[in-house]
């Protein structure tokens, strides 16, 4: 009896494992099943993104290139400034200098005469 009683928790044994294995197989074909069409959903839908993010690209690179262009117009512009500016001061400056020396030289000149006709 005792060997019966052994065969028969074996054979039990054997029968729950294989149905334990053929229901893990089942759920394993269904999770590989699921994941393909996942996989297959995300290359559709990575295929809609590239299809409409090229326009969008292109059109940043457009609006970048046109604020590069006024960027360079507007460098170009202030460099130009620069340098008139820096013309002009030193003019400026040049001029008031030679007003001052001579505007100098034309009150000692003028304190000079002022002088002189005062003695007379």
């Amino acid at each position: 009896m005792d060997t019966t009683n052994l065969y028969q928790g074996l054979t039990f044994l054997a029968w729950t494992s294989a149905g334990f294995l053929i229901i893990v197989g089942l759920f394993i074909v269904k999770v590989l099943f699921d994941l393909s069409s996942l996989l297959t959903k995300m290359n559709q839908t990575a295929d809609i993104v590239k299809t409409s993010a090229k326009p969008i690209f292109a059109d940043i690179t457009e609006s970048v290139n046109i604020v590069n262009k006024y960027m360079k117009k507007a460098d170009y512009g202030l460099t130009k400034f620069n340098d008139i500016s820096c013309k002009t001061s030193k003019i400026v400056v040049a001029l008031l200098s030679k007003t001052s020396a001579l505007s100098g030289v034309l009150i000692r000149t003028l304190f000079g005469m002022f002088k002189s006709f005062k003695r007379k």
